[in-house]
C-alpha cells in the first residue's frame, strides 16, 4: 500500500473516505492566490527635493516583516521604499537585494536625504 503524503491523522480519514469514494482527487496540488487587506505604517516618510522616501528601520527582520514589507513593494513598486538595518547580517542584505530595496547600516545615508 502507497505511504500517505497527507500531514496528520484526520488528513488521513479524509484521504481514506476520499478513495473509497472511487472519486479522483489531489492532495495540496493547486495553490490559490489571494491578498490580505492591510495596511503599513512606514517608521520614517522623508520629503526630500525630489520627492517622498520611505524609510523602514529593523533591529531584527523577522520573517513576517519580511513578507509584509516584500508585499507591500511588489503591489506598490513606485513608493520609494528603504531599509536601515541596525547591523550588518548578510541574511538580511541578501534578502534586501533579492527584493531591490536600497538599504543602509545603521546611518541614513546624505544621498537619501538628497532624495538619491
Amino acid at each position: 500500500m502507497a505511504k500517505s503524503t497527507t500531514k496528520n491523522k484526520f488528513e488521513k480519514d479524509v484521504e481514506d473516505q476520499l478513495k473509497a469514494s472511487g472519486l479522483k482527487f489531489t492532495y495540496e496540488h493547486e495553490k490559490i492566490n489571494y491578498v490580505l487587506a492591510c495596511s503599513y505604517t512606514p517608521d520614517f516618510v522623508v520629503e526630500t527635493p525630489t520627492g517622498k522616501v520611505y524609510i523602514e528601520a529593523k533591529g531584527y527582520l523577522r520573517p513576517e516583516h519580511k513578507r509584509k514589507m516584500a508585499a507591500v513593494k511588489r503591489q506598490h513598486p513606485n513608493y520609494d521604499i528603504r531599509m536601515l538595518f541596525y547591523a550588518r547580517k548578510a541574511e538580511d542584505i541578501r534578502w534586501a537585494e533579492r527584493h531591490s530595496f536600497k538599504y543602509a547600516i545603521k546611518t541614513i545615508p546624505k544621498e537619501w536625504l538628497d532624495g538619491f
